[in-house]
């Protein structure tokens, strides 16, 4: 479902969770490229590394010489830098500029991006419309924005994101489960805070809280769905997909 974003002409490159060699040599018979890259600091968690990431792309060259300068950069992460890496995977997966230029901003200065997201999605009652529904994929307008999994906009009302949700869906109806697994992977965190804390002391915990507790008869269907998608994060959307798709 993430080449739906290639092919629709959103992005030159998604990357991969997993990616078997069968899965390799399929790609490329259908003319993608596979990169193999190996980070040296992770501008994500702000450590020394040693992550692989797999990237499929159309334009290969294209990829990696936005690669080629983020493993230069990746030498001295100074905050700049680590900005500007974030930047760079930010235009090589195609995300909206004013998104990339939000998470890399928080992330240098110690903020959360998922959390921010998370408060929209319950502000804007997008779990909940979601939660109601599955597994059908009767999706609320701000989830659009939603298009990638570990993608947090800047808003989740923020119109470049929803832009691209749109369009995935309208180049691919089907697209709209791969959204409905973005938006339940954000429900994992949700539920982690809920059941570590029962009487949360930050802003965000207790508004989490108040939001699980609000859930009335969905509470125990969250539950369910939450801790199916933690045992077995790929099995999950893999089934679910499989299943309705």
């Amino acid at each position: 479902m993430e080449l739906v974003r290639i092919n629709a002409g959103i992005s030159n490159c998604v990357q991969a969770v997993f990616l078997s060699k069968e899965d390799v040599k399929d790609l490329k018979k259908m003319g993608y490229s596979v990169i193999s890259y190996r980070w040296l600091f992770d501008p994500i968690t702000l450590t020394h590394t040693d992550r692989l990431s797999l990237y499929v792309c159309i334009d290969k060259a294209k990829a990696l010489n936005i690669l080629k300068k983020i493993e230069v950069l990746e030498r001295n992460p100074t905050p700049n830098n680590v900005k500007k890496m974030i930047t760079l995977e930010g235009r090589l997966l195609g995300y909206p500029k004013c998104c990339v230029d939000s998470f890399s901003r928080k992330k240098v200065r110690g903020e959360t991006p998922e959390k921010n997201v998370i408060m929209d999605c319950i502000k804007h009652g997008v779990f909940a419309e979601v939660l109601e529904s599955f597994p059908d994929p009767n999706l609320p307008e701000k989830s659009f924005s939603l298009f990638t999994m570990n993608f947090y906009p800047c808003r989740v009302d923020c119109r470049r994101a929803l832009d691209v949700g749109r369009k995935l869906v309208e180049f691919n109806p089907k697209f709209r489960y791969k959204i409905v697994l973005n938006v339940l992977n954000l429900l994992i965190p949700v539920f982690d805070v809920y059941e570590k804390f029962e009487q949360p002391k930050t802003h965000f915990g207790k508004t989490v809280h108040s939001f699980v507790e609000s859930l009335g008869d969905l509470k125990e269907k969250a539950e369910c769905i939450v801790n199916e998608f933690r045992k077995n994060p790929l099995g999950f959307e893999i089934g679910y997909l499989k299943r309705y798709v």
